[in-house]
C-alpha cells in the first residue's frame, strides 16, 4: 500500500484535543514513555505541543492531523539529539506513513540540523516502532532489560541510533 499524502507542520492549538484523545487510546499510549500511561490533562498536551518542544511537528494525512514528530533533549556539543514519533490516528498505521515520516526528519536532521547521531528507543513489543526505525537505518545499541511495565509484564527497552556517516553512506545523503 501505497503511503498517503502527508505535511510535517509546526503544531497548532486545534492539534490539542486530538492528541489528547490519541494519548487515551490505550493502543496508542501502551508503548510510548511511562507518563503516557496515566490520563494527560489537555492542559498538560496543550504544554507539550505548544510550549515546551524544540523541533517538533504535526503530522498531517490527507489534511487531517494524524500525530505528531520530534527531536527533543538536543546536545550541541555532541550534535545528537532523540528522535520520537507518535501516529495517533490507528486508521493510518500499516500505510508507510511512519516509515515516510521518520525518513524525512532523520534526512531534516542531518542535512539542516547537522546532527552527527540521531538516538531513539522503543519497547520491544512496539513491532510497528521497530519496523519503521529499521527502515530508516537505525541501528540497535543496546537493550535496557525489563525497564518497562506494559500489559502485566516487564519488557525491554531496545535503544537505537542513527550517524550521519552511515546515514549518508547508505543513500540518505544523495
Amino acid at each position: 500500500m501505497a503511503c498517503p499524502p502527508f505535511v510535517l507542520r509546526p503544531p497548532r492549538y486545534e492539534d490539542v484535543i486530538p492528541y489528547t484523545h490519541f494519548l487515551a487510546d490505550p493502543e496508542v499510549s501502551i508503548w510510548l514513555d511511562d507518563s503516557a500511561q496515566r490520563p494527560l490533562s489537555v492542559a498538560r498536551v496543550e504544554a507539550i505541543l505548544l510550549r515546551e518542544a524544540w523541533c517538533l511537528w504535526s503530522i498531517d494525512c490527507d489534511g487531517a492531523f494524524a500525530g505528531v514528530t520530534s527531536f527533543y533533549e538536543p546536545d550541541p556539543s555532541r550534535r545528537t539529539a532523540r528522535y520520537s514519533i507518535v501516529i495517533g490516528d490507528r486508521r493510518r498505521w500499516g500505510q508507510g506513513l511512519g516509515t515516510a515520516v521518520i525518513r524525512q526528519v532523520v534526512e531534516h536532521g542531518f542535512s539542516q540540523l547537522n546532527l552527527h547521531k540521531i538516538e531513539s528507543d522503543i519497547l520491544e513489543h512496539d513491532k510497528g516502532a521497530l519496523v519503521i526505525h529499521e527502515r530508516a537505518g537505525f541501528v540497535e545499541e543496546g537493550r535496557l532489560r525489563q525497564d518497562a511495565w506494559r500489559r502485566g509484564e516487564w519488557v525491554d527497552r531496545l535503544l537505537f541510533s542513527n550517524l550521519h556517516d552511515e546515514w549518508r553512506e547508505g543513500g540518505g545523503g544523495s
